[in-house]
């Protein structure tokens, strides 16, 4: 029997810059395909049909209110993702890159109360997202070119071309 791999612990760097133990939280884009329902004659039922993907977010929580990360708010920032997944006695731990490119669209401090700490919420309207697992590529979406690479299959590729791009 094996355990399975759980997400140990994380860091974030926002434009190169590490927030190693600032960094409390954290939401990875995940990607969702967009599809209208088709049912033409003769069919038993609809039939979504891929429409492009929808809009993706993401979210990094800190423990302060950085000045730096204040002023990101409507600016084109990358924030990289680093958790760590490891199973219970495994030597090794699996290494996990999430790398998101997009605007930032809205900050949200936390509740102001004596006695506790003041947090600070980005929020990212994403244009871009790479996943990595174990240097493995799983994701690369550049949802402003068109692209739509998983598992190193560039699905869109064909539309591009047929577009003269």
């Amino acid at each position: 029997m094996s355990l399975p791999k759980t997400i140990r612990n994380f860091n974030a760097f926002v434009d190169g810059i590490s927030y190693f133990g600032l960094a409390t939280e954290a939401k990875m884009p995940w990607p969702k395909i967009q599809t209208e329902a088709h049912r033409g004659s003769g069919m038993d039922g609809p039939v979504g049909q891929d429409m492009g993907m929808e809009g993706m977010s993401a979210e990094a929580t800190f423990a302060e209110w950085s000045p730096a990360l204040l002023k990101r708010i409507g600016t084109e920032t990358r924030v990289v993702f680093r958790p760590a997944a490891k199973a219970d006695g495994a030597a090794t731990a699996e290494t996990i890159i999430a790398t998101v490119s997009g605007l930032v669209t809205g900050h949200e401090g936390g509740d102001l109360k004596p006695g506790t700490g003041a947090t600070l919420k980005l929020t990212w309207d994403v244009r871009q997202y790479r996943l990595e697992i174990n240097n493995e590529v799983i994701w690369d979406i550049d949802l402003v070119a068109g692209k739509r690479v998983v598992g190193g299959v560039d699905q869109l590729a064909a539309l591009r071309r047929a577009m003269g791009i």
